[in-house]
């Protein structure tokens, strides 16, 4: 496993590469803020060249990100963080690359959004995961798997969005401690399916666009088709994961957060459909009835994850799961190989131009 330092990850987002269109968005000031921390403060591997693209000025606290086929960014700005309380300080803000560059030409706000925690585009449509608080009381009631059009692709949002699940948190939890815990990451599979990452808040009674009502205690992963039906459980006995990575052949890998001294550690796992993976009690006394994952590596705070298969990369670093790890401030690559059903952590030591992997 391959370990990288990201010490400001979350002041910066980073491009490799776009094919952007142009619209109609707004200029850039034609001044750059400077973020001397990004390529002096980190140990990236020689082979990739990283550059900053935004900094805090345009986006402050990004939450969540995703990038388009045509190379547009949209960033999930929540500036209300995992444990405010106060709404209104959330946006998606879409990023441009028009002359391909590698460098920020223009910018728009897509749409305003409270707790931003999952981007997926998909066409003409931004789906958003988010937090949904009430006009009159002013607390959080719930969260919403919602879909905005952008049909003359101008960079905002034609309207209103559009729910495709309901009350996909639980609501109690979210006006006691934020949306900390809650459900977060999505991201579309081969199949067609859109699957989302629930922490161990868990939700009671979310509703689809078909009527179906659905509950999960605790953490996992759920699945609904793009058109908000068909709604269910993909696997269960997850703590608190922030985002899925899936391959091509439809293997789902995750990276958990410690529970502080509970005996639940980091881990990385291989997530099977119907798996049950034993958190919060069936890990510690009952282990030959769950799924074990495939490594525990102790202490940290996994956040974002992507499966990299992309031919213009250097091969040492694509086709393998891209785990971020907010407590540790790494980036780290786990390498995996089959497994009779399953697969497994492959052994061994990558170094990068300061640090070292598992």
């Amino acid at each position: 496993m391959l370990k990288i330092t990201l010490p400001l990850i979350t002041a910066s987002l980073l491009l490799f590469w776009n094919t952007s269109r142009t619209d109609r968005p707004q200029s850039l000031p034609s001044q750059r803020v400077l973020i001397d921390s990004l390529p002096n403060g980190t140990s990236w591997p020689g082979e990739l060249r990283v550059t900053p693209f935004t900094g805090p000025e345009l986006t402050p606290s990004p939450a969540c990100l995703a990038v388009s086929p045509s190379g547009e960014v949209f960033v999930g700005v929540d500036k209300m963080g995992s444990l405010g309380k106060k709404p209104g300080q959330g946006s998606i803000v879409r990023l441009v690359d028009s002359n391909h560059d590698g460098k920020l030409d223009s910018h728009t706000i897509f749409a305003k959004v409270d707790n931003p925690r999952g981007i997926l585009t998909i066409g003409d449509q931004v789906f958003v995961l988010h937090t949904v608080f009430s006009k009159e009381k002013g607390v959080a009631t719930g969260m919403d798997l919602v879909v905005f059009d952008d049909k003359n692709h101008d960079g905002v949002a034609d309207g209103p969005s559009r729910p495709l699940i309901e009350h996909i948190s639980n609501p109690n939890f979210l006006q006691s401690r934020g949306t900390d815990h809650a459900t977060n990451g999505i991201r579309q599979g081969i199949d067609g399916w859109i699957y989302i990452s629930v922490g161990d808040f868990g939700f009671h009674d979310a509703v689809d666009r078909s009527g179906k009502k659905l509950t999960m205690l605790g953490g996992g992963i759920v699945r609904v088709r793009p058109d908000g039906t068909e709604m269910e459980v993909y696997a269960h006995g997850t703590r608190n994961v922030y985002d899925v990575a899936i391959d091509p052949y439809m293997n789902i890998f995750t990276r958990e957060n410690t529970n502080d001294g509970g005996g639940w550690n980091v881990r990385f796992s291989h997530l099977l459909q119907t798996g049950e993976y034993g958190y919060p009690t069936l890990f510690m006394h009952f282990t030959d009835e769950i799924i074990p994952a495939l490594v525990d590596v102790g202490g940290g705070s996994g956040t974002g994850s992507l499966f990299m298969d992309d031919d213009t990369w250097p091969e040492k670093y694509n086709r393998v799961p891209m785990m971020a790890d907010w407590g540790r401030n790494q980036l780290y690559l786990h390498r995996v190989t089959s497994d009779q059903a399953s697969l497994r952590r492959r052994r061994g030591v990558y170094q990068t131009s300061a640090d070292y992997g598992y």
